[in-house]
C-alpha cells in the first residue's frame, strides 16, 4: 500500500522557533515558510503581498533600449513585423501577446509558428523564408531564437533584423540586433527564471512605459504571462509568483473572450479558476494545436476579437484537444503492453519504439510511463528515416549527462537534467536501449528507484483551524519551487467503514486519540480502500495535502491523501 519514501527534511529547531515568534505563526506554518527559503519576516511579507510595482524595471534587460528604439522605428515606417514563436504554451502565449499590444498601436504585424514534424523547434530556414516572402523588415521571437545562429545570419542576409526574445540557456550567441534573455551574459536583469512569454511582456512593459502610455496597456496581459509561466514550470517565486497570482486574479474577474469561451467548454467558472485548471485544462487544449496539428489554431484563439470567434477556435482546440487524448490513451495502452517483455531484459529504464507513434504525443507518453514505473523513460515514434523521442527522467538523475554517454549512437539530442529529445538511425537502435539501460543501471541508486514524497511539516489534526486555513491558502498559486504544501499525521484509526467510490477513489473519515476528525479522499488509490478494511482497528499515518471542500452548504477542510502506511512510516533525510 505504501508507495512512496517520506521524507522531513530537518530544519534549525531555534531558528524556526524564534521566525515562528517573529511572523506570530504556528510552527508547522513557519515551516512551510522555511522549506521554500523564507527565514525571514521581510522575505515572509514579500512572499505574501509583493505586488507589480516591486517588480524590477525591464530597462535592466542588456539590449532593452535598443530592442524598443528598433520596433518605435518599425512602428513609424509601417514596417512589416513577424512575431516568430514556438509552438507550445509559452511560445503561443507569447505571440498572441506581442502581436495584440503592437497591433493596437497600428504595426503591420504577422506570425509565424514552425510546424513542429516538418521544421522542428527554433527559427527555420523554411520561417525565414517566409518572412522574406512576406516583406518582413523584423522579427521578433517569442521562447526561441537563442540558439539559432544559421537561421539569423540568413535573416541579416535577406536584410531583416531579427530580436530574440528566450529564455534558454545560451551557448554561442547569436548576431541578433538585439537579445533579451535574462541568462545571457553581462544581463543586469536580477530574476533569471522567466519563461520566454515573460520575457516578451517585460518587453511589452518597456514598450509601454517608452511611449507613455497607461500602466493598463501592458499590464492586460498579464493573463496570458500566468498561464505561460504556469505550463512552462519555471520556478514560481519573485516575479514568476507576482505575475501569476496577478494574473489569475484577473482572469478569475474578467477574462478575455477566449478564455471564457475555453472555461466554458471545461465547464469551470472563471471565479473558481486554479493552477490546476491551467496546467491539466487550458494548457493541454492549447499545446493539442502543436501537436495535433497547426499551433496557429491556438493563436488565432487568443486573437479573437469577439466572442463568437473565441468559441469557434476553442471548439476547435477542443477537438484537438480530445483526438490527442484519445491518441496518448492508445500509445499508453501500447506501451503498457511492451513493458513486460522489454523488462526481461533491461531493468533500469523503459526505452520503446513504435513506428505508428505520433510524435506530437510521444512527450505524453513518457511522462506517463515515467509517472507509472518510475525509470529513466523514451518513447519513440518514426519520422523521415530516423527514429524520434522523448525522453523523461527520476529526480536526481541527469538525463542528459546519460545521453551524453549514448551520443555516438545518436543523430541530435538536446534538453536539461529531466527532459530531453533524441533523434537516431533505426540501426542504433538495438544498442542505444542497451546502452542507455547500462547507463542508468550505473548512476540510479536504490533510493532514486522509488518515488518519494516530501513532507513540510508533521500536523496535528487540532491545529487545523479556520485560521491555519486561511493562512495556508495565501501560499498558492503552487507550482515549481513552490509545491502544494504536504502534511504527515501519525496516530490516525478510520472513523467508520471507508466508501468505494467509482470503483477507483476511496472516501473516508480519520480521527485521532483526541477524537479530532477529518474527512478524506484518496484519487485512484483502491489500494487505500482494500488496506483500511484488512487492518480495521489499526493505526496508521498518512501524508497528505489539505483543501477547503463545500457540500450541503458547508465548506470544511479536507485531506486528499497521497500515501497512507501502517508501518513505521519516516524516513528522516540526515
Amino acid at each position: 500500500m505504501k508507495r512512496f519514501r517520506w521524507n522531513l527534511p530537518p530544519v534549525d529547531d531555534d531558528a524556526l522557533a524564534s521566525f515562528a515568534d517573529s511572523i506570530k505563526a504556528s510552527l508547522p506554518l513557519a515551516r512551510l515558510f522555511f522549506r521554500r527559503g523564507v527565514k525571514s519576516y521581510e522575505t515572509a511579507e514579500a512572499f505574501f503581498t509583493a505586488s507589480l510595482e516591486t517588480l524590477p524595471p525591464p530597462s535592466l534587460f542588456a539590449s532593452m533600449p535598443k530592442a524598443v528604439g528598433r520596433v518605435q522605428e518599425a512602428i513609424r515606417s509601417g514596417e512589416n513585423i513577424m512575431i516568430y514563436g514556438d509552438y507550445d504554451v509559452d511560445g503561443i502565449a507569447g505571440t498572441a501577446m506581442l502581436s495584440l499590444f503592437l497591433r493596437e498601436r497600428g504595426a503591420d504585424v504577422s506570425y509565424y509558428i514552425n510546424n513542429r514534424f516538418e521544421e522542428g523547434y527554433g527559427l527555420s530556414m523554411e520561417g525565414i523564408g517566409a518572412a522574406a516572402e512576406r516583406g518582413v523588415g523584423l522579427i521578433i521571437t517569442v521562447d526561441c531564437g537563442i540558439s539559432a545562429n544559421l537561421a539569423i545570419e540568413r535573416a541579416g542576409e535577406l536584410g531583416m533584423d531579427v530580436i530574440v526574445c528566450d529564455h534558454h540557456e545560451p551557448a554561442e550567441l547569436p548576431d541578433a540586433y538585439a537579445i533579451l534573455n535574462p541568462k545571457v551574459p553581462g544581463c543586469t536583469y536580477p530574476f533569471r527564471e522567466l519563461c520566454g512569454c515573460g520575457v516578451a511582456f517585460r518587453f511589452i512593459q518597456a514598450l509601454a512605459e517608452e511611449l507613455q502610455l497607461s500602466a493598463e496597456s501592458w499590464q492586460q496581459y498579464l493573463d496570458l504571462a500566468a498561464i505561460a509561466t504556469a505550463a512552462d514550470m519555471v520556478v514560481l517565486s519573485d516575479e514568476n509568483r507576482t505575475m501569476v497570482r496577478e494574473g489569475f486574479r484577473m482572469m478569475q474577474q474578467r477574462p478575455r473572450p477566449g478564455i471564457e469561451a475555453m472555461l466554458s467548454l471545461m465547464n469551470a467558472r472563471s471565479a473558481e479558476l486554479t493552477m490546476t485548471g491551467v496546467t491539466f485544462g487550458i494548457a493541454p487544449r492549447i499545446n493539442a494545436a502543436g501537436r495535433m496539428g497547426s499551433a496557429g489554431k491556438a493563436v488565432d484563439w487568443l486573437l479573437s476579437a469577439s466572442v463568437a470567434e473565441a468559441k469557434e477556435h476553442a471548439g476547435e482546440l477542443e477537438e484537438l484537444n480530445l483526438l490527442r487524448r484519445r491518441t496518448d490513451a492508445e500509445m499508453l495502452k501500447r506501451a503498457e503492453e511492451m513493458v513486460e517483455g522489454h523488462f526481461a531484459s533491461f531493468c533500469s529504464s523503459i526505452v520503446l519504439y513504435d513506428e505508428s507513434w505520433h510524435l506530437g504525443v510521444v512527450g505524453i507518453v513518457a511522462s506517463k510511463m515515467l509517472e507509472r514505473y518510475h525509470l529513466p523513460t523514451v518513447i519513440m515514434g518514426s519520422s523521415k528515416e530516423l527514429v524520434k523521442g522523448s525522453v523523461r527522467s527520476v529526480p536526481g538523475l541527469n538525463i542528459y549527462e546519460v545521453l551524453h554517454e549514448c551520443s555516438d549512437l545518436l543523430e541530435q539530442f538536446g534538453g536539461h537534467q529531466q527532459a530531453a529529445g533524441v533523434s537516431l538511425r533505426p540501426e542504433n537502435l538495438p544498442a542505444f536501449r542497451k546502452r542507455f539501460d547500462e547507463v542508468s543501471a550505473r548512476v540510479l541508486n536504490m533510493d532514486a528507484r522509488q518515488k518519494e514524497l516530501v513532507v513540510d511539516t508533521k500536523l496535528g489534526l487540532g491545529e487545523i483551524t479556520g485560521n491555519f486555513m486561511k493562512s495556508l491558502q495565501r501560499f498558492s498559486p503552487y507550482g515549481v519551487g513552490n509545491p502544494e504544501p504536504l502534511f504527515l499525521t501519525e496516530g490516525l484509526q478510520c472513523n467508520g467503514s471507508p466508501r468505494l467510490l467509482k470503483e477507483r477513489h476511496v472516501k473516508f473519515t480519520v480521527r485521532d486519540a483526541t477524537g479530532k476528525r477529518l474527512e478524506v479522499i484518496a484519487f485512484d488509490r483502491k489500494d487505500i480502500y482494500d488496506a483500511l478494511k484488512e487492518s480495521s482497528g489499526q493505526s496508521f499515518a498518512m501524508v497528505y495535502s489539505l483543501e477547503l471542500h463545500e457540500w450541503n452548504g458547508r465548506v470544511e477542510p479536507q485531506a486528499k491523501v497521497r500515501d497512507l502506511s501502517v508501518e513505521s512510516p519516516l524516513r528522516r533525510v540526515p
